[in-house]
């Protein structure tokens, strides 16, 4: 009797987990985010007014901060380059926060080149890594490509993909 039993409940056990719902992953959603940059507002280098807009799951609009966590570069003609260049890398923790208040956090290992008129490029990956609100479980990737002047203005291009758990 026993033994029938313990065959009924391994049966049935063995029958829900085969019937149970499978728990779905969310597909990664595309998201964009474009950076736009006041360089002229700011009292020190690579600050002033930042705001930013969004698709995908992201907030429509808001403002963002960045804050450097390490920088190495260089500055020299580069391969007998006529032109001095001006390279270097950074990690950049940046705090997005939106126009409702809920804030998403990223962090981006960019490579700026920077050229004697001013001018720079910016390209990298991005990790989009948590918040606040809506974006506690948020992760994702993508690459940011910049341009701009110094201490004049810059506009960022990110694009990639996200997951909301």
């Amino acid at each position: 009797m026993i033994k029938k039993l313990a065959g009924t409940v391994l049966a049935a056990g063995a029958l829900l987990v085969l019937v149970a719902p499978a728990a779905v992953a969310a597909a990664p959603e595309a998201f964009t985010i474009t950076e736009n940059l006041d360089l002229s507002t700011g009292e020190n280098p690579g600050t002033g007014d930042f705001s930013f807009t969004a698709t995908g799951a992201l907030c429509q609009s808001g403002t963002f901060e960045e804050e450097p966590h390490a920088v190495g570069g260089l500055r020299a003609p580069i391969h007998e380059h006529p032109i001095p260049i001006i390279k270097f890398s950074g990690l950049i923790r940046t705090v997005y926060t939106c126009d409702n208040g809920d804030t998403f956090f990223a962090q981006k290992h960019v490579e700026f080149v920077g050229h004697e008129d001013g001018s720079f490029t910016n390209t990298g990956p991005i990790a989009l890594q948590g918040g606040t609100g809506a974006f506690t479980g948020l992760s994702g990737h993508g690459v940011d490509n910049g341009t701009g002047t110094v201490g004049v203005s810059a506009v960022g291009e990110i694009s990639g993909v996200l997951n909301l758990r």
